[in-house]
């Protein structure tokens, strides 16, 4: 799960660059605010419009709630003794991954009706849920080896996505686009799939590692690690062109993206060689601006981001809670229509 971010979080050493020295980051303008008070650990933040949802600790399980930034209003969505992981949104559906059944199912719940519908119910492990529109699509075990699938809520079908007997893990989905991390070439690269189509492409060709893609409308991001370091790229359906977007000597893992908006977690401020300090920076497409979101000497990680509104999980308490950050609209040079959640997932 992307509890694998607990590999990425190991055992860092941060090597400063010459170029960029010791200056500060310009930092981002805006409104920063907590997403409810209760002093236990939430995780895995999604973002959807006004609705923010998350795995909370707070009822002795791993629950999944949401927050109404409009109304102030915080529901709870599941209330099993078992654990719920990993929720994605769109619109007034929410997915997650839950394990009451003795194995990892997707499940969803319909925020319009109150009704929780069990999506998958093969007897093998179905994981890290991403939704837009009325497709879920996930990672599935069924055939002894990690495939992607995908599940269309308006016509109750359900369809296998790849069938390579190698590994394919943390599909993320937009429009016609499924996009997904894959070991078929011995290294993970990022894959995609056309479902108007049916076609399936390679979108990195580079042998180094790429994975923990997210996609926003013809934009695909990643984390890659080609330069020994990890660092976020770019590939635009579009235009067929790859971009790298950070360059810093310091590692920039796990990105979100929405609109011209990309965002992610980043160790430059870190002092010494032990881990830690995980800042939130964010780098907008259309000026071609880097900058750093949050500043804290905790950790702020597991960013996802819809419109001009950032959301994260954040240590600075001793405890993990749920932050959000509203740019205001000098940062965002462009009005956004549509988002992505770049919501985390675990392994």
């Amino acid at each position: 799960m992307k509890l694998r971010k607990s590999m990425i979080v190991c055992s860092l050493i941060v090597l400063l660059s010459v170029l960029t020295g010791m200056a500060a980051a310009q930092m981002a303008e805006g409104t920063e605010m907590q997403i409810g008070t209760n002093g236990t650990g939430q995780w895995y933040p999604a973002v959807y419009e006004d609705r923010v949802v998350w795995t909370d600790t707070r009822n002795e399980s791993f629950d999944v709630l949401m927050y109404n930034i409009s109304t102030g209003e915080e529901l709870r969505i599941t209330s099993t003794p078992f654990i719920q992981l990993t929720p994605d949104i769109y619109g007034d559906i929410i997915v997650w991954e839950d394990n009451r059944n003795g194995d990892w199912d997707i499940y969803m719940y319909d925020l319009s009706s109150g009704n929780e519908t069990q999506v998958t119910a093969h007897p093998s492990d179905q994981r890290v849920p991403s939704i837009y529109e009325d497709r879920i699509v996930w990672t599935d075990m069924r055939n002894g080896s990690s495939d992607i699938f995908m599940y269309n809520i308006t016509s109750g079908e359900e369809t296998q996505i790849t069938t390579n007997g190698a590994e394919q893990w943390y599909p993320v989905i937009h429009g016609d686009i499924i996009a997904w991390e894959d070991t078929r070439s011995g290294v993970s690269s990022i894959y995609m799939y056309n479902i108007s189509s049916g076609e399936e492409s390679k979108l990195t060709e580079n042998d180094s590692e790429q994975y923990l893609p997210a996609i926003d409308g013809d934009r695909v991001v990643w984390t890659d690690y080609r330069n020994f370091n990890q660092d976020i790229y770019m590939y635009d359906l579009s235009t067929g062109e790859e971009m790298q977007v950070t360059a810093n000597t310091s590692w920039q893992v796990d990105p979100a993206i929405s609109g011209n908006l990309i965002v992610w977690m980043d160790d430059r401020n870190q002092e010494g060689d032990m881990p830690g300090n995980w800042d939130l920076f964010m780098y907008d497409i259309s000026s071609g601006e880097e900058l750093q979101v949050i500043s804290e000497e905790s950790n702020q990680v597991y960013p996802a981001v819809y419109g001009n509104r950032i959301v994260w999980t954040d240590m600075r308490n001793e405890e993990a809670s749920i932050f959000m950050f509203e740019l205001d609209a000098v940062n965002t040079s462009e009005a956004i229509e549509e988002g992505a959640t770049g919501d985390i997932t675990e392994e």
